[in-house]
């Protein structure tokens, strides 16, 4: 069982370092977070919400728009809502 527990963990930790652009770390970061796992990937959690707060974002989807800024919000980050 733990050698499974550790082969996902490992194929989420690819997954961080594999995401190249902002919305697909947006997403990664909710799902994450909506499975209730982000506790094991906290320093990629950070890491990724440093990237998403710097990163230049413009998104025509509302939906991605709205997922970032309740991210950045959610985790104490200002974000104008402008």
């Amino acid at each position: 069982m733990n050698a499974r527990v550790d082969k996902l963990k490992e194929d989420v930790d690819m997954l961080f370092k594999s995401c190249n652009c902002t919305v697909e770390r947006i997403t990664l970061l909710d799902t994450v977070q909506r499975l209730g796992i982000d506790h094991h990937f906290k320093k990629h959690v950070d890491t990724t919400l440093s990237q998403i707060f710097e990163d230049e974002f413009s998104s025509s989807s509302l939906h991605q728009v709205a997922l970032r800024f309740g991210l950045l919000r959610e985790h104490g980050l200002w974000v104008s809502s402008g």
